[in-house]
């Protein structure tokens, strides 16, 4: 009897060694893998890619001012939805013409509406020579 409840003790003895020292091990290399990657450099983020949700978040402002019937307001966020399509386009050439014609064509809807009729024809004009 006195042997076995020398072996039991013995394995439950051995399994908590066991499970301990795995649990500091990776205890340990988790606090390794975080400091080597606070201290590595940070991720890159693709620049071309910020400025597109900031295109696109123009165009949603430019959208819900002129909405709003609120023309002047919206004529900020169109110039700068259209600068950012531009400056997008000569970052990826072949892409986002469409969505730049699509900003130049409402930025000439909104400065036709307030009465700025010859912005109005020099932005259409832009907008043609992209086709």
């Amino acid at each position: 009897m006195n042997d076995l409840l020398h072996k039991l003790v013995s394995i439950v003895i051995t399994g908590a060694l066991v499970a301990l020292v795995g649990y500091a091990s990776v205890s340990v290399r988790r606090r390794r893998v975080a400091r080597e990657e606070a201290n590595g450099p940070a991720p890159v983020q693709d620049p071309t890619q910020v400025l597109l949700r900031q295109a696109q978040q123009l165009d949603r402002t430019r959208d819900e001012l002129a909405a709003q019937r609120r023309g002047p307001e919206a004529l900020t966020p169109a110039r700068q939805a259209a600068d950012a399509w531009r400056r997008l386009t000569e970052a990826r050439p072949g892409r986002f013409q469409a969505e730049r014609r699509a900003a130049l064509a409402r930025l000439g809807e909104l400065l036709d509406a307030v009465g700025q009729a010859e912005q109005a024809a020099q932005v259409r004009q832009e907008a043609a020579r992209l086709l």
